[in-house]
């Protein structure tokens, strides 16, 4: 189905890759491609898992070894992610039994299950962390379903970089050799209009699955898009994330270094990403809260010019500029900050989140006590740092602070480490069709 403008002109899909070829076109018609990436994905059903595995361990090392032409957000945890320990346990945590992708397991007597590929995932990325369709991808790869992206054009260079590594690689396995080429063949990327309901929902009915990322506007449009009666639809939609300290741990041996890791939380994806912390809150303590701001300024005095400094949208300094001026000019309120618009300190009281200013904006804020923080949490909330140095405390309190809604409590410095659950899915285990094989009992 081709849509047409208001101007008469058909509107198309933007295709950078098919075929395992990468070149840019304009495609009318997407089942052509749907055609390839079935045929396509049998190939990659075939590898068994630990192959796939260890052509993205490899994949990892060249990017590490060969990435400084790409020194955006998040490349660097893309090669620290495709690690083996990562990608085994997000498969243990998801499948329980590694083997369950490759073949019928037994799991009570005469009986066995194996994870089959539900067949084609659309994935919907979302623009603002520029890795993210590689995060992405690997749970197609693992899951081992074909992937039709609809990828933001701004990011293309860099997964087309990366994707034309991985075709590059190759792993022996029990005496046979396997390209990385087998998994680049099973995607396709491709731009749209989102508006363009045609080319949307031409796209969301070729799925078997559906990946959505962005924010609450975009999901719920995609959402109502018409997809097959047995497609599995899976949504990361906008989050927020925050941290809590209690008054034992402000004042106690860890507080520097757990601070330096919250900043660097902050910095990681320019503080794009649901999962980049933007207020902290500190319950009152021997250390004041300007002496605590102190101590986060001093860890991003620490931080490097090129993390620092990312290309912050001008409309989003001008945010800044604003909110350190009214921070400033209040009698309840401070900022710390430097000549330069590379990271800000805004100080202030009471259990409140605030709407996220970006840049590397943080807020400090003290409070009274650690239940009218729990308070502020919905299912709005991703990823809470939680520093509570009873460890039984802090399990406590993590318990409510998930009723409430939060689906990670972290530690500081791993708030962006994109794990399993995520959002509180399981992506994996939803990403496949769960059979049953029932024995002959003689």
């Amino acid at each position: 189905m081709v849509a047409e403008t208001r101007s008469g002109r058909k509107s198309v899909f933007k295709c950078y890759l098919s075929h395992g070829s990468f070149a840019e076109t304009d495609v009318e018609d997407l089942h052509a491609i749907v055609e390839q990436l079935t045929a396509a994905r049998a190939d990659l059903y075939h590898l068994p898992l630990p192959v796939i595995i260890n052509l993205l361990i490899k994949l990892g090392k060249h990017i590490v070894a060969d990435g400084g032409g790409f020194q955006k957000e998040g490349i660097s945890y893309i090669s620290l992610w495709l690690r083996r320990q990562n990608l085994e346990e997000i498969c243990r945590i998801n499948y329980t039994n590694l083997d369950v992708a490759d073949r019928y397991v037994e799991i009570k007597p005469h009986v066995r299950m194996m994870a089959q590929p539900r067949g084609i995932v659309c994935h919907w990325i979302a623009a603002n962390i520029p890795s993210l369709s590689i995060f992405s991808l690997v749970l197609g790869f693992l899951s081992k379903n074909a992937s039709l992206v609809k990828v933001p054009p701004e990011n293309v260079e860099l997964v087309r970089w990366i994707l034309e590594t991985l075709q590059r690689i190759s792993v022996t396995w029990n005496g046979t050799e396997y390209s990385g080429n087998i998994l680049v063949n099973a995607i396709a990327l491709v731009s749209f209009p989102g508006k363009d309901i045609t080319l949307s929902s031409t796209f969301s009915l070729l799925a078997d699955c559906r990946i959505i990322y962005g924010g609450g506007e975009a999901i719920a449009s995609i959402v109502r898009l018409p997809a097959r009666e047995t497609c599995e639809t899976i949504i990361y939609g906008p989050k927020y994330s925050f941290g809590i300290f209690d008054r034992e741990f402000i004042e106690g041996s860890d507080m520097e270094q757990a601070v330096a890791r919250c900043v660097l939380d902050v910095v990681t994806f320019n503080q794009m990403a649901c999962s980049s912390p933007h207020v902290y809150f500190f319950e009152r303590s021997k250390k004041s809260l300007r002496e605590i701001g102190e101590m986060f300024a001093a860890a991003f005095a620490r931080v490097s010019d090129a993390l620092l400094h990312q290309g912050t949208p001008i409309p989003i300094i001008a945010d800044i500029i604003n909110k350190r001026a009214y921070y400033l000019l209040s009698h309840e309120q401070d900022a710390i900050f430097p000549p330069h618009a590379g990271w800000t300190i805004l100080l202030d009281r009471g259990a409140s989140l605030e709407d996220p200013v970006f840049g590397k904006t943080v807020f400090l804020k003290e409070v009274e006590s650690l239940d009218s923080v729990a308070g502020c949490v919905t299912r709005k909330v991703q990823a809470i740092t939680l520093c509570i140095a009873d460890e039984e405390k802090r399990r406590s309190y993590a318990k409510q602070l998930a009723y409430k809604g939060a689906d990670r409590i972290v530690l500081p410095g791993t708030s962006n480490e994109y794990d399993q659950p995520w959002d509180g899915i399981l992506s994996l285990s939803r990403m496949v069709r769960w059979t049953i094989l029932k024995e002959n009992k003689l």
